[in-house]
């Protein structure tokens, strides 16, 4: 259908053929219309002769007719995303790969260059040794001074850094949604994922996550306060509901704030399935891929009884420990990089002052 034709709303008793007729797309919903009133047209002979065996097997014919129409027009969206997905992969494979090029080039530039400089220091004439001394003496002292403003202009460069990626994230945060961001996030994670947009099916969370045969069910809240305990509840009620006994777990997520009376990433079981809970996802987004990653080992160990309350107990400690290792962890790198970027920019200033020694432009 046409994005800018005329639609119009009507209301249909609700039922299991209205409901499922509902989730159907407008394409779709227009072709069954339009085959039920051709079918209905031509259909006054069935309903003259309703209790003739021979038309009531004509009506069932057209009856699985449809049903494999239908089946046919799923199958072809189904095999749109999948297409879909895979060229988007291998579209980001491939700039991988060129990134892995560049980098590996780079390497080997600063070996050379590395090698370059250790030959001409070894090339040096003896006779300028004591030159070299006495210029090595005051390359050491504007050395000195400049690691200094080097310090300086690099503390002010990372701040100003800082300063301009917040705007950049929050720039781009503002535009998106939490659902668009997570679902984006999921696929970037785990790119051989099914990642499912349930967020109009009442009961279903907001995405179901499938990897083989582990699935799970994540729940987002985009507040701009704390996620109150009514929004719990409900999800717990919709992981007991039947409709829902293929999830094995779930994730409450909320994306800029806390959640009533639960601590970040943590951990529960409801009706036999473990459950984490996650503050603050735009902050730290890793936190959902640890939480997913978590569920998988548990789920792996087939003689686990998750209604023990010793083991729920155990992993309740396990994921506050988990969690407080992540950061530990990300606060060491985080630390490394602020080192690492110091150490070469003290590199670069003595390897110029080198360069101007043997009077070469570096």
């Amino acid at each position: 259908m046409v994005e800018d034709e005329e639609v119009f709303e009507i209301y249909l008793p609700q039922n299991q053929i209205t409901q499922e007729f509902s989730a159907k797309s407008n394409i779709e919903k227009t072709r069954i219309i339009e085959l039920g009133l051709s079918l209905y047209k031509k259909g006054n002979d069935i309903m003259q002769y309703w209790n003739n065996d021979e038309w009531k097997q004509q009506i069932s014919n057209l009856e699985d007719r449809l049903q494999k129409e239908t089946e046919q027009l799923t199958q072809e969206k189904r095999d749109i995303g999948d297409k879909v997905r895979k060229q988007t992969e291998d579209k980001y494979n491939s700039r991988i790969e060129t990134l892995d090029i560049y980098i590996k080039d780079l390497e080997k530039r600063n070996r050379d260059m590395m090698e370059q400089m250790q030959t001409i220091y070894e090339t040096v004439d003896s006779k300028y040794e004591k030159r070299t001394k006495e210029r090595i003496d005051d390359i050491n002292r504007r050395c000195d001074e400049r690691v200094g403003e080097l310090q300086k202009s690099l503390d002010a460069s990372r701040e100003s850094y800082e300063t301009l990626l917040c705007r950049t994230n929050n720039s781009t945060f503002k535009g998106q949604d939490g659902e668009s961001f997570i679902d984006k996030q999921l696929n970037l994670m785990y790119p051989k994922a099914e990642v499912t947009d349930t967020s109009q099916e009442p009961g279903r969370g907001d995405f179901i996550f499938k990897e083989g045969d582990f699935v799970c069910m994540v729940e987002n809240k985009n507040y701009s306060k704390n996620v109150q305990k009514s929004e719990i509840d409900k999800f717990y009620r919709d992981l007991e509901r039947e409709s829902n006994n293929d999830i094995q777990c779930a994730v409450f997520v909320s994306m800029n704030t806390g959640i009533c009376n639960r601590d970040d990433f943590a951990f529960e079981v409801r009706n036999g399935k473990p459950i984490i809970f996650i503050h603050k996802l735009r902050d730290n987004v890793h936190s959902l891929k640890m939480a997913i990653n978590f569920f998988k080992n548990i789920l792996s160990l087939k003689d686990i009884d998750l209604t023990d309350k010793d083991v729920i107990c155990g992993f309740k400690n396990i994921s506050t420990n988990v969690k407080r290792n992540f950061n530990k962890q990300k606060s060491i790198l985080d630390k490394f990089h602020s080192e690492a970027v110091d150490g070469l920019a003290k590199l670069e200033g003595q390897m110029t002052d080198l360069y101007k020694l043997v009077n070469l432009t570096y």
